[in-house]
């Protein structure tokens, strides 16, 4: 339906009520009847117009206002002022704020337990009897305990010699192949799924080194005997008086006579060892470069150090015309020893290529302070001290101080210890039971490296190897490398039961056994003080803390570690024969360490209360 007003025109009021439209007080107008190009906009009178800013005559003047001039400087004054004041502040803060105590930085081998293992007696893998290698340890056994060794807190391996030696070898010293591994132990193979498993694990791995001889069926030894013009001079060879009279009287390490006669080259031969085990000409230039090819060999299998065997007795005087008035007085300790130590510390250090890769150097060095320095200095990362080896049951607290001070006086040098190892009888055949946890907290927390021979942790004594038994062509040597004791099964759990073990197991191993150590059937046992030992030796104090001895009594000895910044602890031992107090040094005391019991959680001791009172061996381990 049309609209029925669409053709009447609205009245002219109603127009421009319709046209117009409140927009606030604004009005917008449409004229020409609503074109929209014509719109005229009206602005309300209440609509202000919109502020721009001061213009610049008008700051001029605020510019020039001596109020606003004094009060900009006022402000930029203090502005100053407050930073310097913060800048005074943080440097006090720097200068007297409590400093965070200093951490040396220490390398792997200086936190890192060593454990040294001796592979024909850790565990043997053969399943067949008639197999060569059935009955002797082999690298997959050690392999196979790698979880072991994880759990008992060690992060190296110091494995004994594993190189391709003569046919009955009895400890792998008489080389005939550098960079073989013996196939009784493996070969090759088996090394590399050692250092592959190692490495994934973070353990280091550190073989023997052994630069003085070879074997005497090496190819070295057979062509210098037959004069080969390229061999000739790799061994130490002289003329004596006649083929029953030797060039003089040097004897070997165990004082026999130290020259052998060759029928073949009609001249002497030197060995410092055994008569097996024919002397390396170590003046000679070519015979270097063969060792120091045999060390660039495993250092690039990934072979983490070596542990240089007879490091004192290398090189030996010129002239071997002359006697010795005393032992070892031309056949240890040479200035040239030091000279090829450096050698080798260069070859070492090519291969350190980053922090905690380091390549180590280690060897027993006996002797004075001067002479570890001297090897030190020279390039041997860690000097093995055989203090505690040597230290006999007849030494009171008085000769064990002297010996400890003597040993740590040297305050650059970095020192291993160990308790035994496979040529000096076991500690646990040494001390009575109560003092071996004694022993071992020694150990473990003098200040360097321990060292622990396989078997330590668990108390192992020299085995019985009866006369038919022995394999130690010096005879004496078998009790101390008999195999280790893992389980209460026959033969230890060294070997399968149908086989027979190399060297007897020790009577005692039902008792004395890992699986026994686990099975908490005594109330604290050796293995399990050795690992909350170390444990303990974590701390910052046992890291690298000074240390302090002390005889509290004639039967009380005592040693102090103290880093700064850190907690201290105090480490006593009654190393007498009955009951005894202690009393010293601080008022109270945390006991962290007990060697007849262990501790769910520290306890606390006031001295002034009471003084404490302990038994013969037992010790004990505060902080404070």
């Amino acid at each position: 339906m049309a609209n029925e007003n669409a053709n009447h025109p609205l009245p002219e009021k109603d127009k421009d009520d319709f046209y117009t439209t409140e927009l606030d007080d604004s009005k917008a107008k449409f004229i020409q009847n609503g074109d929209d190009s014509h719109v005229v906009v009206e602005v309300g009178s209440s609509s202000e117009a919109s502020f721009n800013g001061l213009g610049k005559e008008e700051l001029m003047k605020y510019a020039d206002d001596p109020f606003w001039v004094r009060t900009r400087k006022i402000l930029f004054i203090l502005f100053w002022v407050g930073w310097l004041a913060m800048l005074v502040a943080a440097v006090l803060i720097i200068v007297f704020a409590p400093k965070c105590p200093e951490r040396p930085n220490l390398k792997w081998y200086q936190k890192d337990v060593i454990y040294q293992v001796q592979p024909k007696s850790f565990l043997d893998t053969t399943t067949d009897k008639n197999d060569a290698g059935a009955g002797i340890g082999d690298l997959h056994g050690i392999n196979a305990k790698i979880s072991y060794f994880e759990d008992i807190g060690v992060n190296a391996l110091w494995i004994n010699s594993i190189y391709e030696a003569g046919k009955d070898s009895y400890e792998g010293q008489d080389v005939v192949d550098h960079k073989k591994v013996s196939e009784i132990l493996g070969g090759m193979a088996a090394f590399d799924d050692l250092r592959k498993n190692t490495k994934k694990k973070g353990m280091k791995l550190i073989l023997d080194f052994i630069p003085n001889y070879t074997g005497k069926t090496h190819q070295w030894f057979n062509k210098s005997e037959t004069r080969d013009a390229d061999y000739a001079d790799y061994y130490i060879w002289a003329d004596g008086k006649s083929s029953t009279s030797p060039p003089n009287n040097w004897v070997t390490v165990d004082n026999q006579p130290a020259w052998t006669y060759s029928n073949v080259r009609k001249q002497w031969y030197y060995h410092s060892s055994s008569l097996k085990y024919p002397e390396l000409n170590l003046r000679n230039e070519t015979v270097l470069a063969e060792l120091d090819g045999i060390l660039r060999f495993w250092f690039e299998k990934g072979v983490d150090g070596f542990a240089v065997q007879g490091l004192q007795h290398l090189v030996e005087g010129n002239d071997t015309l002359l006697n010795e008035n005393t032992a070892g007085q031309h056949t240890m300790d040479q200035a040239d020893n030091l000279n090829l130590v450096k050698r080798w510390r260069a070859i070492a250090d090519s291969f350190s290529d980053k922090p905690g890769r380091e390549r180590v150097l280690i060897g027993m060095v006996s002797g004075t302070t001067n002479i570890t320095t001297e090897y030190k200095n020279a390039g041997i990362h860690i000097t093995i001290s055989d203090v505690l080896v040597a230290t006999s049951s007849s030494c009171d607290n008085t000769c064990i101080v002297e010996k400890l001070v003597s040993a740590t006086e040297d305050s650059n040098g970095w020192r291993g210890w160990m308790l035994d190892n496979e040529n000096t009888e076991r500690y646990a055949t040494k001390w009575n039971e109560a003092k071996q946890k004694a022993w071992q907290v020694f150990h473990l927390l003098l200040p360097g490296t321990p060292i622990v021979y396989y078997g330590d942790e668990i108390a192992m004594t020299n085995g019985n190897v009866a006369a038919n038994q022995k394999k130690d062509p010096l005879g004496k040597r078998d009790e101390y490398r008999t195999p280790m004791l893992w389980s209460r099964k026959e033969n230890a759990g060294f070997c399968a039961a149908d086989i027979a073990p190399w060297l007897p197991v020790n009577a005692d191993y039902q008792s004395t056994s890992v699986e026994y150590n686990k099975a908490h059937l005594l109330p604290y046992s050796t293995l399990e003080s050795f690992q909350d030992l170390v444990n303990l030796r974590k701390k910052e104090a046992f890291q690298f803390g000074s240390v302090e001895f002390k005889t509290y009594s004639k039967d009380i000895l005592y040693f102090i570690r103290k880093a700064k910044g850190f907690p201290s602890y105090l480490v006593v031992m009654n190393n007498g024969a009955k009951t005894t107090g202690f009393d010293d040094i601080a008022d109270t005391l945390t006991l962290v360490f007990d060697s007849k019991r262990q501790l769910k959680t520290p306890e606390t001791f006031n001295l002034k209360e009471a003084p404490l009172g302990f038994n013969d061996g037992e010790i004990y381990v505060f902080e404070y």
